[in-house]
């Protein structure tokens, strides 16, 4: 998932997340929005499987399908990369809504996921296979959410409310951003193999 291939470009939802995750553990912190105190980004070791939670926060007209949006962890080390998919499953939107507050954006629609019981335990099990691995040093691990089976119901106008996907690890921080202010309509106008498809 990880490993860019020069003849088909990677998907561009996957590309931003990625390289985004990548960049803000390696800096270990991000200002929330302007004038707010910087935060450290949850590690996926010490991550709460069962109360881990993914929040989308995106134009009503962006259409998240059910049981296609992944959440990739991963860690990449000198023991080699670890890496896992999960199928993320619908979590319960009304009980983030005042912990998603202070990054919600006007227009913006709430989607919560979350991992399965039985992916909660799978995570468990490569939460200790990282730790192991960490030993052999420079482990970078990470989090990637996959949204391009996201399609857009809607007119392609500007302007468009941006996207924002937020993490929950199931510490006392509440939620952190993992990518913020993504422009919905650069998408739509980008090439067609990584552009933001009509739903249709």
């Amino acid at each position: 998932m990880f490993v860019t291939r020069p003849i088909m470009p990677m998907p561009i939802f996957k590309t931003l997340l990625a390289a985004s995750g990548l960049a803000l553990l390696s800096a270990c912190s991000l200002n929330f929005l302007s004038g707010a105190k910087p935060t450290t980004i949850p590690s996926p070791i010490a991550a709460n499987p069962a109360s881990l939670r993914i929040a989308v926060l995106a134009p009503e007209e962006m259409k998240l399908p059910t049981n296609e949006i992944v959440l990739t962890v991963y860690q990449k080390s000198g023991a080699g990369e670890i890496s896992h998919d999960y199928t993320l499953v619908s979590a319960n939107a009304a009980a983030e809504e005042a912990d998603v507050a202070k990054f919600r954006k006007p227009g913006q629609h709430l989607t919560v996921l979350r991992l399965s019981p039985a992916d909660a335990l799978a995570l468990r099990d490569q939460q200790e296979q990282m730790a192991a691995a960490r030993q052999a040093g420079g482990a970078k691990p990470g989090f990637s959410v996959d949204l391009d089976a996201a399609c857009w119901n809607g007119p392609m106008v500007a302007p468009v409310v941006p996207l924002d996907v937020l993490i929950e690890a199931g510490d006392d921080d509440g939620f952190h951003p993992l990518l913020q202010n993504i422009d919905i309509f650069a998408l739509m106008n980008r090439p067609e193999e990584s552009r933001l498809k009509s739903c249709s």
